[in-house]
């Protein structure tokens, strides 16, 4: 009601040239070529699927995991398939706050920063170990301060003698934007980026740094594979019904999201519309996307409650079942 009663006071032309004006922060390129491009989780997956995309647009780039085998293994497919010689690897558990600083020192200073490591391990709260809990959250979370915190210093003083924006990007997930039955943990520790990386926006944009948060669906990755072996029977009815993706297409649209400085990423239709949904008080450089949100709010929270009523019913329906089972 309120976005309909915005758009009889004024026409949309004046409400985007307002938006113009008011969205912030200012968009930026992010160039990849001939920069610095480090990558956590790069041995397989989207984090493989990033530094191949970003070695093709002519980045400098370095990867990080835990298993040194997987990163040479990594190495080797760059370079076989562009040619590139300079393709860093470093092997450190991003839990280990030193660890993740020396493998920073050693690969010299970012232009672009991607977050991309996670765990996940689905499960009810009630049943789930106290210490798996804490393990996803130190390596979702924790992990990403480390790395952030290790990097900032020398993108700062890189922006400054490059005169060239950085980047700052944050792995996500859509189990980052709503809970899901089954996801307490992992949500939990995904929806905490956001706050992150909000704040951090705030902090870094005088230093020409861009704080990019995105947010895959499910991706055809070996990570998924295991998480189906543990996801509980509710949660592979709710979230069954949302379309999986391929890491390179991930890929694709985490770098195009980076390279234009944007701070929401969606990678799919559904993202787009959670995007909307959960926009809230998240900054936005697009006049167009901030025009989109504006008039799209009171028709996303409608589809956003057909979605909770499906949920909630969904789930009433599987215990009553269960119920008479017993």
């Amino acid at each position: 009601m309120a976005a309909a009663l915005l758009l009889l006071l004024v026409p949309p032309v004046g409400l985007l040239a307002a938006l113009a004006f008011l969205a912030r922060p200012r968009g930026a390129r992010v160039p990849l070529k001939g920069r610095h491009v480090f990558i956590t989780g790069g041995s397989s997956g989207i984090g493989l699927a990033m530094a191949t995309a970003a070695a093709r647009e002519g980045a400098r780039v370095s990867i990080l995991a835990r298993n040194l085998a997987r990163l040479e293994e990594a190495r080797a497919a760059i370079q076989r398939d562009w040619g590139r010689s300079d393709v860093g690897v470093h092997a450190a558990d991003v839990r280990d706050a030193e660890a993740v600083a020396r493998a920073l020192e050693e690969a010299g200073p970012v232009d672009v920063l991607v977050c991309n490591h996670g765990v996940f391990v689905p499960q009810e709260l009630e049943r789930q170990d106290v210490e798996e809990i804490k393990w996803m959250v130190d390596i979702n979370l924790m992990g990403t301060f480390h790395l952030i915190k290790a990097a900032l210093p020398a993108m700062k003083a890189r922006t400054r003698e490059t005169r060239l924006p950085g980047s700052i990007a944050i792995m996500s997930s859509q189990a980052g934007q709503v809970g899901i039955y089954g996801y307490t943990a992992y949500s939990a520790s995904k929806f905490a980026l956001r706050g992150l990386g909000e704040a951090l926006q705030h902090e870094v944009i005088t230093d020409n740094i861009h704080v990019s948060l995105i947010f895959p669906p499910d991706t055809e990755t070996p990570g998924l594979e295991e998480e189906h072996k543990r996801r509980p029977e509710l949660t592979n009815i709710i979230a069954g019904s949302s379309g999986g993706m391929k890491a390179n297409d991930v890929a694709k649209k985490a770098l195009d999201g980076i390279k234009s400085g944007r701070f929401i990423v969606p990678c799919n239709f559904e993202g787009a519309m959670l995007a909307v949904a959960t926009a809230g008080l998240s900054p936005q450089s697009s006049p167009v996307m901030a025009f989109l949100e504006v008039i799209g709010a009171g028709l996303m929270r409608f589809a956003a409650l057909c979605f909770q009523w499906n949920w909630f019913s969904t789930i009433e329906g599987y215990y009553a079942k269960n119920k008479k089972r017993e």
